[in-house]
């Protein structure tokens, strides 16, 4: 490859690769927020649940028909909306989304700060190669990964434009 060509290419590549780490910030961090939301709603729905029915069954115990009704039917309707819902396997999934999202904006910055500094001409066929290869593992994430809710993705952007994405070190 020529000198001029490798001169061209080294600042397009770093750039490239900032955008890699950009869009793994958010998404990482949007993940992660979602994540929280679902675990969350996992507890508003499924300690309620548990605390309902079993009171039910205490109730009907007593001979509180009445209100052992009430609050069985309290209890299947909590029961029935975690069911279908699912937050805890939302929860999962957009954590185990983020830690991926993650993992690839720390190769991401690795690539930029290691790799790329020490580029020599023979060097730069492979790290074309690296780079296409995080660029699709980017892509890939983003076609399997669930929607961020925008409720997530807007506290995920306040806290990054905050810094609070940020290592101390690289403060």
């Amino acid at each position: 490859m020529p000198q001029a060509e490798t001169g061209e290419l080294l600042p397009k590549m770093v750039q490239e690769i900032q955008r890699i780490e950009e869009d793994c910030t958010y998404s990482c961090k949007g993940h992660f927020n979602a994540a929280e939301d679902w675990k969350s709603w996992n507890l508003v729905l499924g300690l309620p649940a548990a605390v309902v029915t079993a009171l039910a069954g205490a109730t009907a115990f007593a001979d509180q028909a009445f209100w052992a009704g009430i609050l069985a039917t309290i209890g299947t309707v909590l029961t029935a909306t975690l069911t279908f819902l699912k937050p805890s396997d939302h929860a999962s999934t957009h954590k185990s989304y983020g830690d991926q999202f993650l993992g690839l904006r720390n190769a991401a910055r690795i690539f930029r700060e290691i790799e790329l500094v020490s580029t020599t001409e023979q060097d730069m066929q492979a790290l074309k190669k690296r780079l296409l290869e995080l660029s699709v593992k980017k892509d890939e994430l983003n076609q399997t990964a669930p929607v961020i809710p925008r409720k997530a993705y807007e506290l995920a952007r306040k806290d990054i434009e905050e810094g609070r994405h940020r290592h101390a070190v690289d403060q």
